[in-house]
């Protein structure tokens, strides 16, 4: 017998999807908490219906904003959401499924690269860098900084830039794999709460980088670091984002011990998330908590009683 459908459920989805949407042009990261409600609500009510919500989330958009929102809403977040109620409902290993997605959504991101002509040409042309350094000088200069200070303000934002596109691809490795994990956890919680358990990740005080991943990151990297020389520029460029990915999966490792131990301690919930907020301001915490994710890979803190 066919389930009845949710329509409020599925109207309350489509009226957040649109109001996450228009204040998202204002604050992008809001779309963080785009795609967790369409997983969760896919579990519950199947994918055909989540999916034609969203279409027609889409369509409104497309009206309201623009057809360039809609498709880049829709490119980013469709095969995501597809890809997400896949692995959930034939039951996929948690590692498996935030794989899965995180590479769906990272090339979701370079499809729309490519598609709207953004390539390393373009990025690394001498139009683009003028153009972000005289937006940044006009910046600058509205806000009263002399000549000579806005020369060497001009230079260092082209230095910036230019470093910034260097760990670009890393960074959008990073991006992805935090929304996929923000994703399915938001959706496993979501469910949860309404009765429906899914497999779903832990949550951050036991979260745990397989040792063999970040090894072996470790030892690519001390090979490329000694034969960096015979691959030239590319070569330097696949060290640094790869020295990247270390550092995240090592900070990552750290908060997950700073979590665990706050938790111990019995620290409230909003404490414990302000001292962490704090790690992502502050470059000494950053720098200690990397050094204890480390430590963690030897020492195995969670099992010293």
């Amino acid at each position: 017998m066919e389930k009845e459908t949710d329509f409020k459920g599925l109207l309350r989805l489509f009226t957040r999807s649109i109001i996450i949407s228009m204040i998202g042009m204002i604050f992008p990261f809001l779309y963080i908490l785009f795609p967790s409600m369409y997983v969760a609500e896919s579990v519950k009510e199947g994918i055909i219906k989540v999916m034609a919500t969203l279409l027609a989330v889409v369509l409104l958009i497309s009206a309201l904003l623009g057809p360039i929102e809609a498709i880049i809403i829709f490119t980013i977040f469709g095969p995501f959401i597809l890809i997400f109620h896949y692995m959930i409902t034939t039951k996929r290993s948690v590692s498996m499924t935030i794989l899965a997605t995180s590479l769906i959504f990272f090339t979701s991101i370079m499809v729309l690269f490519f598609a709207f002509g953004i390539n390393s040409e373009v990025l690394n042309s001498k139009e683009t860098i003028n153009a972000i350094t005289n937006f940044y000088k006009n910046l600058g200069s509205d806000t009263g900084i002399n000549v000579g200070a806005l020369a060497t303000f001009a230079d260092n934002i082209e230095i910036y830039y230019k470093k910034f596109l260097q760990i670009l691809p890393s960074v959008l490795i990073i991006i992805s794999l935090v929304t996929s994990y923000v994703t399915y956890t938001w959706a496993g919680r979501n469910l949860l709460s309404r009765g429906i358990l899914i497999i779903q990740p832990s949550s951050l005080e036991f979260l745990k980088f397989p040792r063999e991943i970040i090894f072996l990151s470790l030892a690519s990297l001390a090979l490329f670091s000694l034969t960096g020389d015979y691959f030239g520029p590319s070569g330097s460029v696949f060290i640094i984002n790869l020295m990247n990915l270390v550092f995240f999966m090592l900070y990552v490792s750290g908060l997950a011990i700073v979590k665990y131990y706050m938790t111990r301690m019995g620290l409230k919930s909003f404490l414990q998330w302000l001292l962490i907020g704090l790690t992502f301001t502050i470059s000494s915490l950053q720098i200690f908590v990397i050094i204890l994710g480390g430590i963690d890979q030897i020492i195995n803190f969670r099992k010293i009683k």
